[in-house]
């Protein structure tokens, strides 16, 4: 009996070895999407026999590109990224589908100086200001990027400004605080402890702008709102009380796929796993051995049922 449930796991492991991979788009390398919600999916994806990678690039508008030209199967998205390139212009087979699941919030945080020239979201829309206001937002193809792109169909009155799409975030930060930016802007999830959200939080001359024009929370990419506006802690405070918040746009991580090139089978079951509710849940190294383990037991017991 040792000797049948031994061999059986070596097949089940033989098995999972040789599951069909498969390259989910994930923008940078040290983002959230490649080190959180793509080892997510890869988990939860086992079952169905698939394993995946993340493909990463130097944003999402890159990784959509090669949704469409069928170089990768599926890529993590914005919302707003997503209302981009779904019109017809830009796809005019209506190929690209939106697998509903909000996988993971993402919200806008703009870091400004105080004393400069930057106060609040109105001095972005100030038709009377003499200079374009210096903003940084990083690369043309990243998410912040895409998310200004769109804000701006919006507001037409958000347009005084030049983009500055070099360095990482942390050292825009820098350039900030030396006066040759007034606005610097990233998109991350909401969590105070995040180390930038933190960072600024810290340091007595910087602060988060509010991104509150009513416009924004009205727009929809079918029936569902791309954006809220809601008001985001950005200090843990005590035991959650007091916490310092932020209010700003709000949209949410799903996944956009090529339905011309892409089969059934895989395209049902990336639906039913980003529709998970629990998709992020546990994502620790004890976690996903428990669940290979609990994996393996089950496949076990309907093997030798």
């Amino acid at each position: 009996m040792k000797k049948q449930i031994f061999t059986l796991i070596i097949t089940l492991l033989a098995l999972v070895a040789h599951a069909e991979t498969i390259k989910i788009g994930a923008g940078i390398s040290d983002g959230e999407y490649a080190n959180i919600i793509v080892p997510a999916i890869n988990d939860a994806l086992q079952e169905y026999g698939y394993t995946a990678l993340a493909e990463t690039s130097a944003g999402t508008q890159e990784d959509i590109d090669k949704v469409i030209s069928g170089q990768i199967v599926a890529t993590l998205s914005q919302l707003d990224v997503a209302a981009l390139n779904m019109t017809a212009e830009k796809d005019p087979n209506e190929n690209l589908l939106l697998l509903w699941g909000r996988i993971a919030p993402k919200a806008l945080f703009c870091v400004a100086h105080r004393g400069g020239n930057v106060a609040s979201y109105d001095d972005l829309t100030d038709e009377e200001q003499e200079t374009p206001l210096k903003v940084s937002v990083g690369d043309e193809k990243g998410g912040t990027a895409l998310t200004f792109q769109y804000l701006m169909k919006l507001d037409p009155k958000l347009k005084n400004i030049t983009f500055y799409h070099k360095g990482k975030t942390r050292v825009e930060i820098n350039r900030l605080i030396s006066g040759r930016r007034d606005l610097v802007c990233f998109l991350t999830m909401p969590d105070p402890k995040n180390e930038l959200i933190r960072g600024v939080m810290e340091h007595d001359e910087l602060f988060f702008i509010n991104i509150d024009n009513p416009a924004f929370d009205q727009v929809k990419i079918g029936t569902n709102r791309i954006y809220e506006i809601v008001e985001i802690p950005v200090t843990c405070g005590f035991l959650g009380f007091n916490q310092e918040k932020v209010k700003t746009i709000q949209s949410w991580v799903t996944m956009v796929v090529n339905e011309d090139k892409i089969d059934e089978s895989l395209l049902d079951a990336l639906s039913t796993v980003v529709m998970k509710p629990d998709l992020l849940e546990g994502n620790t190294l004890m976690a996903k051995a428990k669940r290979l383990f609990n994996n393996v037991l089950t496949r076990i017991k309907e093997w030798m049922d």
